[in-house]
């Protein structure tokens, strides 16, 4: 070979490895731009969710300070303001009557078992002294009353107040149904004694006769209990009336308020 043909043949050479070259470090190049493309977006990824946790932090501070400035403005409320000085002589005197009244109280009953009835709240209560043993709700008379257009006889729905006692104590009781019950249903009353006027079940299954026709009992529809929808008996559930019917013998006083 000629020296022009070596000279020709190192500039062929030449002339082909660096384009090789170029295309080479143009196709890193290419890489690395999309490498550092995909670790930007991972990146802003990665930023979105710390700002996110960011902003769920801030929120559920917000929301637990929130709660604690409830609960201390209710602590508050919870004790007294020794600078409201008419409060304290107002809670002062009413706790002093609440002892005079428990006095009295104690000194007219004594220690002695009791069944206690609010009217107004339709509830009953079994009580030694001014111990409460248990309480259950009751119903109490509606109010109200019927009258008999043939003979002209009233009755009212009430249930009386005042002291009374268990008389008599029945199991499985039967009810004789009154006039009222047969005026109120728009029936012909029975002859007094005719046995058409029994009806089982009614009463539940025991029945504490206090006097003067009232009669503490069961019912039927135990969800009515705490209102006032009787025709002057006091009802009670059928748990709460064994309870009593076991825990008070003949004799006990009742109060009924």
């Amino acid at each position: 070979m000629g020296a022009r043909e070596s000279e020709f043949s190192g500039r062929v050479r030449t002339a082909a490895f660096w384009p090789a070259v170029f295309a080479a470090a143009a196709l890193l190049l290419l890489v690395n731009i999309w490498r550092l493309g995909s670790l930007a977006g991972r990146m802003g990824e990665l930023y979105a969710g710390i700002v996110a946790s960011e902003k769920e932090a801030a929120e559920a501070a917000q929301e637990i300070d929130s709660f604690d400035g409830e609960l201390s403005y209710l602590e508050k409320l919870s004790e007294p303001n020794p600078n409201e000085k008419g409060v304290l002589r107002t809670q002062s005197a009413v706790n002093a009557e609440v002892r005079e009244l428990r006095k009295k109280l104690e000194q007219r009953i004594g220690k002695s078992l009791h069944v206690a009835v609010d009217s107004r709240a339709n509830k009953l209560y079994l009580k030694k002294g001014s111990k409460l043993l248990w309480e259950a709700d009751c119903s109490v008379g509606k109010g109200g009353a019927i009258k008999d257009k043939a003979t002209g006889r009233v009755w009212e729905f009430v249930t009386p107040r005042g002291e009374f006692r268990i008389r008599t104590k029945m199991e499985d009781p039967l009810w004789i149904k009154p006039d009222w019950a047969f005026v109120e249903s728009n029936e012909p009353a029975p002859p007094r004694g005719d046995p058409s006027r029994a009806v089982k079940g009614e009463l539940g299954k025991y029945a504490l006769d206090i006097g003067n026709g009232y009669l503490i009992h069961g019912t039927k529809n135990e969800a009515l209990l705490g209102s006032p929808v009787s025709h002057g008996c006091v009802r009670l559930g059928a748990e709460a009336l064994a309870k009593l019917y076991k825990a008070a013998p003949v004799g006990t006083k009742v109060y009924i308020y």
